[in-house]
């Protein structure tokens, strides 16, 4: 038997949260599990039988996992987990579990708590019976620590104690009703993939004339091909071969089959945009769009993560931060699947906006895609294939993960990343559209996620700025670093916390340029509005000839730089003032490297090193989702 006493739900330290195990002893709810279990109201069941439901008949209600795997088990905790009520000065729920074998099956009792210590062991003189209940308690075993309590309590006694120590049937329905409501949601995404591996179709390239190689024999038209080919747009058609078709489809013979496609864009609209010859697994279909042809390759989706997670992971990460990159971009990736699935309206978002006389306010998302499910370039995730070998460390992870996503009340998450949220992670409608996402929420990135400034106020904002707060992402370990950044990237090392100077001269040429207004010489950068994590999401610049507000955190972080400025956390020195208060100098002090909305790539790097699972990573940068299973 195994037992947990969660904070506060233990015999002596307010904060217990740990592990116990004995043997020898069958506690009081163990001996009447057989007749307890009759009682037992199944809410969620998986694959196999395995479920979690709510238990009547105790002196308290209870939660039971009944399973025959690991995995099942923590699959249905994780959700029960994510739903239980958590104090706001408790780090996690108020609980405790108990835990035993009874033949093939895992029991495992989960007691919700809303009280520490019974009334009576707070009261004086012959009332008083000193019970502080931990998990042995709870289960009907009281332990009395003076002879006298043991002596005067009464059968009815401990059962009230219990009752009065654990939750209420009131609020354990509310539990259960938003329990259902998660399963519900969780059900209704797993139906739309019928819990099997999905295959994904990436657009690779459109041109009006690709060449291709197959390198082993291929399947068209009952026809076997294999060597160079050439396919041409003709009239809006597809020729090949000496035939107009509408479209095409090579399907491999065998598994390790693959072909090569020349002149594959990489890095589209980057200073190092390149062709190269790259090559893939899995089908080759070709279509027609427009006044070109699009060479689509169709292959599983755990297959296509596996050159994902190689393209944009080093090979040196550790495996659970490699775990939690394979999940975000299955989310991602199933997420935009589903899109795609429930529309063939192409939906534009690629740039939105709202302008008027003196202010533009500009955000920036991917276009959805009509041909295919995503595209190969970094505008999506990029994927080239097998062109790049793929790391034994990359398939574990994969592996290990498979069909995992994450989930929030019933929806597949939009899992965002950045490089480095500079301590604090930012909301997502202060970089996007208006809509916040319940789960990319403002937390500071450290292990006490609930103490932070309000970094919306300027004074904090400016605070917080100019100092280097304790942070994951607040490193400069050579080794984490490089298991995110690229060796170009590893150049820098000023992200955490940076600064940038200008000339009079180059910030007003520059803005100049970058916003295509003239606002003379620039007399002050103002943050109008900021995120929670300190970033401008609204910048008013004042010249002597015009004063403009710009936002979003891109369009900000576009217009103060050539390429982009680190991130829109910034604050401003305005220096070496003239005669007429004009700054001849200005630098800009700013924290964290991107939008800083999500997982902070350095910051779960960190995290990996330390020894946080990859489950623990997620949630600690996905707050209130859980990771659940779709096949």
């Amino acid at each position: 038997m195994v037992f947990y006493n969660g904070p506060k739900c233990g015999a002596s330290a307010p904060d217990h949260m740990h592990l116990q195990a004995g043997t020898g002893c069958e506690l009081p709810l163990q001996a009447n599990w057989a007749t307890l279990s009759k009682q037992l109201n199944v809410v969620c069941e998986l694959a196999g039988g395995d479920y979690l439901g709510t238990v009547d008949g105790f002196c308290c209600p209870l939660f039971a996992i009944v399973s025959k795997s690991r995995e099942n088990n923590e699959k249905l905790f994780q959700l029960l987990y994510k739903v239980l009520p958590i104090r706001e000065d408790e780090p996690e729920p108020m609980m405790n579990i108990v835990s035993w074998r009874d033949g093939d099956d895992y029991i495992f009792v989960i007691i919700p708590r809303e009280k520490h210590r019974p009334d009576c062991y707070f009261a004086v003189g012959e009332e008083q019976i000193l019970v502080s209940p931990g998990a042995l308690d709870m289960s009907g075993l009281v332990i009395t620590p003076r002879l006298e309590d043991y002596q005067k309590l009464s059968a009815t006694d401990a059962e009230g104690i219990i009752a009065e120590c654990g939750i209420s049937r009131h609020n354990m329905q509310q539990i259960v009703d938003k329990l259902k409501s998660e399963v519900v949601g969780i059900s209704s995404v797993q139906s739309v993939f019928h819990q099997q591996q999905p295959n994904v179709s990436v657009g690779i390239v459109g041109a009006h004339r690709i060449e291709f190689t197959f390198h082993s024999p291929y399947l068209v038209n009952e026809q076997m091909v294999v060597g160079k080919q050439e396919v041409t747009l003709a009239g809006g058609m597809i020729l090949w071969n000496g035939k107009i078709y509408e479209q095409l489809s090579f399907s491999p013979q065998q598994d390790s089959a693959s072909f090569s496609l020349e002149d594959v864009t990489i890095g589209i609209n980057f200073h190092w945009e390149r062709k190269e010859v790259q090559t893939f697994l899995g089908i080759l279909r070709f279509t027609v769009d427009g006044d070109r042809i699009w060479a689509i390759n169709v292959l599983p989706v755990e297959q296509y993560l596996e050159s994902v997670i190689s393209s944009e992971m080093s090979a040196t990460s550790s495996l659970e931060l490699l775990k939690a990159h394979a999940v975000i971009s299955r989310s991602w990736l199933l997420a935009q699947m589903e899109k795609r699935n429930q529309t063939n309206e192409e939906t534009e978002k690629v740039s939105s906006c709202t302008r008027d006389d003196d202010q533009l306010i500009r955000w920036y998302d991917r276009k959805d895609h009509t041909l295919f499910d995503v595209c190969a370039d970094d505008h999506c995730q990029r994927y080239q294939g097998i062109t790049k070998e793929t790391s034994p460390h990359v398939k574990e992870a994969i592996r290990q993960t498979s069909g995992q996503v994450l989930i929030s009340k019933g929806e597949i998450c939009d899992a965002r990343f950045s490089k480095s949220c500079g301590g604090m992670m930012e909301e997502f409608q202060y970089c996007w559209e208006d809509t916040p996402k319940d789960y990319l929420v403002a937390l500071a990135d450290t292990a006490n996620e609930h103490v932070f400034p309000d970094l919306r106020i300027e004074k904090e904002a400016d605070r917080w700025i100019r100092t280097t707060p304790e942070s994951f992402c607040n490193t400069r370990d050579k080794h984490v670093l490089s298991q995110v950044l690229n060796d170009y990237d590893q150049e820098t090392t000023d992200f955490f916390r940076w600064h940038v100077d200008y000339t009079q001269q180059e910030l007003s040429a520059l803005i100049l340029k970058k916003t295509q207004i003239d606002f003379g010489q620039i007399l002050d950068l103002q943050a109008v509005e900021r995120g929670k994590s300190g970033r401008i999401c609204k910048l008013r610049i004042v010249g002597t000839k015009r004063i403009f507000t710009i936002g979003k955190e891109l369009e900000i972080r576009r217009a103060l730089s050539e390429s982009h400025l680190y991130s829109s956390a910034f604050v401003v020195d305005r220096l070496d003032m003239d005669a007429n208060g004009v700054p001849r100098q200005f630098r800009l002090i700013g924290a964290g490297w991107g939008h800083g909305v999500g997982l902070c790539q350095i910051g779960a790097a960190v995290m990996g090193e330390q020894g946080y699972l990859y489950n623990q990573i997620l949630l600690h940068y996905y707050s209130g989702a859980s990771v659940c299973s779709l096949y």
